[in-house]
């Protein structure tokens, strides 16, 4: 066996490799123990003709075609531990010739991560919200989910609950036909329809109007969306309002009898909005943390990696789309979305996902930061009671387990340690 070895390039090096006679001989015998099981030759029985026979019968090419994978596979790995190289992830392999046997192997290195200076990180401050804005929003909220309906007799009007059957033709063609439908005639309901709320104002339990609307460009429905249609509308019934008063009763019944006062609701709202906020932006300055580093290091990471990973991306799409029973394209034109585009997204994705993966690896290392083994138990124990799957979709195995909880444990620690460094540097 010969291979010639490649200078570095992009963290990867390629070996050339050329198999002489010598290097193939032993691999007919396996290629034959191998065929020999899956053919019938009259007069011995089935995995029992000789050699000789079958080579004459099926040729020597035959034999080393049974071969070839555990032939690649073993000087594959005699060219590796001749080399001396570590190849990061399993090799790629790609056979050029068959006769002399030639082949490539493309070896991804461990990613080269040279961390920027993290001083350089700059952060705008986030401003905090307006907390009684948010507060009064949230007890409209609480508002409606418990105000009560009484039937009326009468014209609806703004914040009534009107039931209605409606019927939509397009182009004399019917293409809803929804009995009993609620609708609270709000301007946040008119999204379907812009002004199908206010032609259900003013009518009455009985009353029915045709008029003509333009369904929303955003509708999900091809048929529907960004068409003019006929809306048959026929009122069931109205129902007024009974929206409860801002009052200690309101307070008891919105939180099971735990809060006595307007005012403790209104501080349990504002505490339980800061904590969101904080954790909220936390994670934002953590990210802009972590884009920044990005920019400032020198990643270098293996195309076969990347290559890799947005194929395993894209079988992840393709392998949802066959639970709607569609075709990856089928699936995407269904969702408006364009495969070339999607693969050019999906590339671009796994590029800065992998960046700030390896970036925050390193700064592990670089910085000792390691889990502890009660952490990774912990981790691993939650992986099994979420059911946590492989690339392949079987369940992971104890090291794999381990592993992962390792993997997700690190980047976490690396992105705590950065957002804490970086603190400091809040504009």
């Amino acid at each position: 066996m010969k291979f010639k070895q490649n200078k570095e390039k992009e963290r990867q090096i390629i070996l050339d490799v050329d198999l002489d006679e010598s290097d193939v001989a032993p691999y007919y015998k396996i290629g034959y123990k191998k065929l020999v099981k899956k053919i019938n030759i009259p007069g011995f029985r089935k995995g029992k003709a000789p050699y000789g026979i079958i080579e004459s019968q099926y040729g020597k090419e035959s034999l080393l075609s049974e071969a070839m994978e555990d032939l690649i596979s073993d000087k594959t790995s005699e060219a590796i531990k001749e080399s001396e190289l570590e190849s990061y992830m399993t090799p790629k392999i790609e056979l050029l010739n068959i006769s002399p046997i030639k082949f490539k192997i493309t070896l991804p290195l461990q990613p080269k991560i040279e961390i920027g200076d993290i001083s350089k990180i700059k952060l705008d401050k986030i401003s905090d919200p307006d907390f009684d804005k948010l507060i009064d929003e949230q007890i409209a909220n609480l508002q409606k989910q418990f105000t009560t309906w009484t039937p009326v007799e009468k014209k609806s009007k703004a914040g009534d609950l009107v039931n209605i059957n409606i019927i939509i033709k397009i182009k004399e063609t019917e293409v809803l036909n929804q009995p009993n439908t609620d609708i609270v005639l709000e301007e946040q309901n008119d999204e379907f329809a812009p002004g199908l709320i206010k032609n259900l104002i003013g009518l009455k339990s009985g009353d029915n109007n045709s008029i003509e609307l333009k369904i929303s460009k955003t509708h999900p429905s091809e048929e529907l969306a960004d068409k003019k249609g006929l809306f048959d509308l026929t009122i069931n019934s109205v129902k007024s309002p009974n929206t409860p008063k801002l009052n200690a009763e309101f307070a008891k019944m919105v939180s099971n009898n735990e809060i006595k006062t307007i005012a403790t609701l209104r501080k349990k709202i504002q505490t339980s909005l800061e904590e969101t906020h904080k954790q909220q932006t936390e994670t934002e300055y953590t990210n802009i943390s972590i884009n920044q580093l990005v920019e400032i290091s020198k990643i270098e990471i293996p195309p076969l990696i990347i290559e890799r990973e947005t194929e395993s991306e894209i079988q992840n799409l393709e392998n949802l789309s066959k639970q709607f029973k569609m075709s990856l394209e089928e699936y995407l034109n269904k969702n408006n979305q364009n495969l070339d585009e999607t693969k050019n997204t999906i590339n671009t994705d796994t590029i800065s996902k992998l960046n700030r993966t390896f970036l925050l690896l390193e700064v592990c290392k670089q910085n000792n930061i390691e889990p502890t083994d009660k952490e990774i138990v912990d981790t691993v124990q939650l992986l099994v009671n979420q059911k946590s799957t492989n690339s392949q979709g079987t369940q992971l195995s104890k090291d794999e387990l381990r592993a992962e909880s390792e993997y997700r444990l690190k980047l976490e620690k690396a992105s705590k340690f950065l957002f804490e460094l970086t603190l400091k540097n809040i504009e």
